[in-house]
């Protein structure tokens, strides 16, 4: 392309940007010109955010995937810290909720059925290793 050919392109595009420019910067007379050339402004604006709402209920959707296929591996984890705890012959209930920290809201905590503690202490690693991932994460962004 020869230099004179590119001024007159380069000259073109400036004229057409300075009018679009024009246009586009008041709100009143953008929705006037696109009337003017027959665009439907309401159904334009109500079709965006349909597509707006679409595209974030699919990030969202997923988003709870993700933090569904995390949380499957941490139970996982979980389970098998948690049998290999039970497998212990040493193992106290009362012991490993006074090294945990945790807070028994009832008295015949120690009534349970080993079913009902497996599935207790399961949840509680479940949680304790997710927020470890959490504050992993946090410190890595």
């Amino acid at each position: 392309m020869s230099g004179n050919a590119k001024n007159r392109k380069t000259d073109f595009v400036r004229l057409i940007m300075s009018d679009i420019q024009a246009v586009s910067t008041d709100a009143e007379l953008s929705k006037e010109f696109l009337e003017s050339e027959g665009v439907n402004i309401a159904s334009m604006q109500a079709e965006g955010l349909k597509r707006i709402k679409k595209m974030q209920l699919m990030l969202a959707a997923e988003r709870t995937k993700a933090d569904m296929k995390k949380a499957s591996k941490v139970a996982a984890k979980a389970l098998a810290m948690v049998e290999q705890l039970l497998s212990d012959a040493s193992f106290s209930l009362h012991a490993f909720m006074q090294k945990e920290g945790l807070l028994v809201s009832y008295s015949n905590f120690e009534a349970n059925s080993p079913e009902d503690v497996k599935a207790i202490l399961v949840k509680h690693y479940t949680l304790k290793l997710m927020n470890e991932d959490d504050d992993t994460g946090a410190q890595n962004v």
